[in-house]
Parts: C-alpha cells; structure tokens; sequence
C-alpha cells in the first residue's frame, strides 16, 4: 500500500511538473504571436499606403501603363490584396497598435 502511494506521488508530482513547463512553452509562444499578429497588421497598413501613395502619384496612369513600372503596380496590389485577405480571414485587426498606426498615418 506504501509502495503505490509513494508511486502515485512521485507520477503526480513528475506530471505537475512537466504541466508547468508545457504552460510556460505556451504563455511564450502567445506572446510571440501576439507580436508577429501586431507585426504582420502593421506591414499590411504599409503596404496599403504604399499602393496609395504610388497611385497618387500616377494620377495620369501613365507609369501604370508602362511594362516596367506597370508590372510593379500590379504586384503591389496584388501583395495587398493578399495580405488584406489573410488578415481579415484570420487575424482580427482591432488591436491597439494598428489603430495608433492609422491614426499616425492620416496625420
């Protein structure tokens, strides 16, 4: 009876122990992800600016017409989009540090 109650402390305490440092792998590992989230949100919002910028400038459409420059427009927005995409089907984009970063951006 001794014999497996000490068996059974000594499985409980080795399982306690191996649960704490799972734990402390997850917590690290969210807090990774919240910042890759934060970063990847904050380079679609560039991105975006970029493309705007970049049509802004072309307001005649003449550097998107051309094969060399045209070819880069439509990578851009492409890139965009897809990022776009990704983030609204998988990240939620309502975090503090985008809001900051648009409102950084219109002033």
């Amino acid at each position: 009876m001794i014999v497996a109650i000490t068996i059974l402390s000594t499985a409980l305490a080795i399982t306690l122990w191996l649960l704490y440092i799972q734990l402390r792998k997850v917590s690290k590992l969210e807090a990774f992800l919240e910042l890759y989230v934060r970063m990847l949100s904050v380079t679609a919002l560039r991105t975006n600016n970029a493309y705007k910028r970049m049509k802004d400038v072309d307001r005649l459409g003449s550097f998107e017409a051309d094969d060399e420059t045209g070819f880069i427009f439509k990578e851009i927005n492409k890139t965009t989009t897809e990022l776009n995409n990704f983030i609204n089907k998988y990240i939620t984009t309502d975090d503090d540090s985008t809001k900051e970063e648009k409102k950084s951006e219109k002033k």
